[in-house]
């Protein structure tokens, strides 16, 4: 009877501590804020894209910071920025082709107040005509001739590269024509110069291109960069493309 008692009191208190127990209590990995663009496809998948760089102003300072790629997402930790207001712009290189020859390239500005806490997320473009994101074609041949053009008439940007040999005179030459029904110029603008000429980003000149153009309907752009070496001659890279 002793041993029955006892083995009842440890079964007892067993069936008490079973029932008494409680499941651990599982807490959620916190998320790290990032800053991320998610490409949009067909447009533009992740297959397609090289490299992305954002560049942080804020006061006096600039980061330049490459983002790092998980399929069709580009993703950087918000801890690597300094927090503050200012100007963030996200560059992307692609391997997607204009007239399957020259390389593209997407640019995203914005005016933002960046917070370590916070997670900023940005869709990639979705068209040529996506206006958060300007596209822009690189230019250049086998020879060293380069030139990074801006494709709409929103986006006054153009920079050429040095080729390496003396220039007479530089032209960039930037027009928007309708061609359906016939062939009709919608704006042209052309910027030339002799001194000091390579190197130098420009984002002034092209400015009266949409003032230019106004609701003129255009499906084709012309882009000729010209470097003239002397009255005889020169070089040319160009494109025509219709987006």
């Amino acid at each position: 009877m002793k041993f029955i008692g006892i083995s009842c009191l440890l079964v007892s208190l067993l069936v008490s501590g079973v029932g008494c127990k409680k499941d651990p209590v599982v807490t959620p990995p916190a998320k790290t804020p990032v800053l991320s663009v998610q490409l949009s496809q067909p447009y533009l998948r992740g297959t397609q894209v090289d490299s992305a760089f954002v560049n942080w102003k804020t006061g006096s300072i600039e980061q330049r910071i490459k983002m790092e790629q998980r399929n069709d997402s580009l993703v950087l930790p918000m801890s690597v920025f300094t927090e503050g207001n200012g100007e963030l712009t996200i560059h992307i290189f692609a391997n997607k082709k204009y007239s399957n020859q020259y390389l593209g390239q997407w640019l995203l500005r914005k005016t933002v107040r960046l917070e370590k806490t916070r997670t900023f997320s940005y869709t990639g473009p979705t068209s040529f005509f996506d206006t958060d994101w300007f596209p822009r074609v690189e230019l250049k041949d086998a020879i060293g001739h380069e030139a990074t053009i801006a494709l709409r008439p929103d986006d006054a940007y153009f920079i050429v590269k040095d080729p390496g040999h003396k220039i007479q005179q530089l032209t960039v030459d930037r027009g928007y024509w309708k061609t359906i029904g016939g062939i009709q110029l919608a704006g042209r603008d052309i910027w030339q110069c002799n001194t000091n000429c390579t190197d130098i980003a420009n984002e002034e000149h092209f400015k009266s291109l949409p003032q230019r153009i106004g609701t003129k309907p255009w499906n084709h752009i012309s882009i000729v960069v010209l470097f003239e070496v002397d009255d005889n001659g020169g070089w040319i890279i160009d494109l025509e493309h219709e987006p």
